[in-house]
């Protein structure tokens, strides 16, 4: 007797209303690793929708996609390994933010950040940190975060740190099916995805089902954690999106330029954010020619 099977529900909706699913004060992790495969659009509704007191789990290498949320006034808390613009620079909101105190920062080397997503994706109740980590001062930045106990097989004192579980994971990719399969190009999106609750997925790409099912071991984030599925065409720009187009120097320099200072964030913001209704029009601002110019081909 054959078994029927339950009716897929697509999850395919519009950016404002993922957007509307993050509230004042979650915990939320931001995709990418500098500023490549980064949900940029999504990160800019976002900003255009004055969500505030957010804590950001970024990847272990996070660019634009947070720096820019931290210009806005988004953001309360961040976890942190690294923050920058890659060979263009340093990220000047992030700098200037720590700096002055305006920011609360939980620091971790790369791999302390990546142990805690692994903890929380295993469902554990920590995570043991290696002897040499002891030789760091991340323990001295933020001592409420680790703890010592004592290793049950020699004895001997151990750090250990908690999982790191974010509320939603905002994530970008070049393709995936309306249910939320998705092939990401070698980032660590499929560890954010799991270490979270739930994802919100904008992709530039949705494809048939049938793609995904016949290039099934290239799927690294399984639609079963997937909320939300947002066609964005160039959702990471100002980043690049592998197989689809490389990053925007001549943007991601004028970006730099201007966040330097809070005043000319300001301008940025108004800009880009705030003086176009939504990613459509910001793609309307930056230009056909310009975008067509980042494509592979």
């Amino acid at each position: 007797m054959a078994i029927a099977q339950k009716k897929r529900r697509s999850k395919v909706v519009s950016m404002e209303e993922a957007a509307g699913m993050i509230k004042d004060g979650m915990m939320i992790a931001v995709g990418g690793c500098h500023s490549h495969e980064a949900p940029a659009a999504m990160v800019r509704e976002l900003i255009r929708r004055r969500v505030k007191d957010l804590t950001v789990v970024p990847s272990n290498a996070a660019g634009y996609q947070v720096d820019v949320l931290l210009g806005a006034g988004c953001v309360k808390t961040l976890y942190v390994s690294y923050i920058g613009l890659d060979y263009i620079g340093t990220a000047p909101n992030f700098r200037r933010m720590a700096e002055s105190g305006r920011l609360n920062v939980i620091e971790f080397d790369e791999m302390g950040l990546l142990r805690g997503l692994k903890a929380s994706a295993a469902g554990v109740a920590f995570f043991p940190l290696p002897d040499g980590f002891r030789g760091t001062d991340h323990i001295k930045a933020n001592p409420e975060f680790y703890r010592e106990i004592n290793d049950p097989y020699t004895g001997k004192k151990v750090v250990v740190m908690p999982p790191i579980r974010p509320e939603i994971a905002i994530i970008h990719v070049g393709k995936c099916d309306e249910y939320g399969n998705a092939q990401e190009m070698g980032m660590i999106e499929n560890l954010l995805h799991q270490a979270s609750n739930k994802v919100i997925m904008t992709t530039d790409e949705i494809v048939p089902l049938e793609d995904t099912q016949a290039h099934y071991k290239e799927v690294t984030i399984f639609g079963k954690f997937v909320v939300a599925v947002v066609k964005a065409p160039y959702g990471a720009h100002p980043g690049q999106c592998s197989g689809h187009y490389q990053h925007d120097e001549e943007h991601l320099k004028e970006y730099q330029q201007l966040a330097k200072d809070d005043a000319g964030m300001k301008k940025y913001l108004d800009a880009y954010v705030y003086g176009v209704k939504n990613h459509e029009e910001y793609l309307q601002k930056i230009g056909i020619s310009r975008l067509f110019s980042l494509k592979y081909y």
